[in-house]
């Protein structure tokens, strides 16, 4: 299939949650297929448990991933106000700049969940970008604090794609997108799909996990056969979050999400 558009490139990003040290083995299969990455980290542990290492983060910021924050604590940010709200945005963003060395400009937000109080704290903090968990999008056109995604890595029921569709009130995505989520056997054979779309018509397909759910469900030769799928393509472009965003967003003025339905426990 063609991967040139006219007017809509056809881009590959993935981004992974929390910061666990089973991303030292995502990166590896990421790097071998000359995959970027963005790694969401929380700080309130780092080195704790199965929480990387502040040495870790900086051999995967060093080996050519973006680190992004994810708050220190991973709190609903929804349920937060005032100056709580600004101690999680704002101490996990130093903390990782004290740890890199560089700008930390990608956001995530815990469990999806975000609204405009939150969008405004993540502004004021410094962060150009968010993404949350506005699914089975191929979308290049999107507010900076509410980049979407395609495809998770993990198996959800039918009934968890829509109820989360209709929450947001995306009843065209549901109608849309349900022979296909209904047909798929599996979210690799539906992450496929969507790949194919986008090669077809252009636009932006983005995975999102975690590397410990991936290690809990024993998935790591589905996310290995997903991987291989979209890896090496002609004229695809392969690009973290924060690049996705600035090719999203120049030229555009930005603005905050509504509140956001929790697909799962990001």
């Amino acid at each position: 299939m063609s991967a040139t558009h006219a007017n809509r490139p056809v881009i590959v990003t993935t981004s992974w949650d929390d910061g666990d040290v089973w991303n030292l083995k995502l990166a590896d299969l990421l790097a071998r297929r000359g995959l970027p990455a963005t790694l969401y980290a929380t700080t309130g542990a780092l080195g704790q448990g199965t929480t990387m290492s502040a040495a870790q983060l900086r051999s995967l910021d060093e080996a050519g991933f973006e680190i992004g924050a994810h708050t220190v604590s991973h709190p609903v940010l929804s349920d937060l106000h005032g100056e709580e709200l600004a101690r999680e945005v704002t101490d996990c963003k130093r903390t990782l700049e004290d740890i890199l060395g560089r700008e930390v400009a990608s956001f995530a937000y815990p469990k999806g969940r975000g609204n405009r109080e939150v969008a405004r704290a993540l502004a004021a903090a410094g962060y150009r970008h968010a993404r949350g968990l506005r699914m089975l999008s191929l979308s290049t056109d999107f507010p900076a604090f509410d980049m979407p995604f395609t495809v998770q890595a993990y198996p959800h029921p039918w009934s968890r794609f829509a109820r989360n569709l209709l929450k947001r009130g995306e009843v065209w995505t549901l109608i849309e997108s349900t022979p296909r989520i209904v047909t798929s056997r599996s979210w690799v054979e539906l992450g496929k799909a969507m790949f194919d779309r986008a090669l077809r018509e252009g636009g932006a397909w983005h995975l999102v996990g975690h590397s410990w759910e991936t290690e809990r469900v024993g998935g790591w030769d589905e996310l290995t056969e997903m991987l291989d799928y979209v890896a090496g393509r002609d004229g695809v472009r392969y690009l973290t979050n924060g690049e996705l965003a600035q090719f999203a967003l120049s030229g555009k003025d930005s603005f905050a999400p509504q509140a956001q339905a929790s697909l799962h426990g990001n």
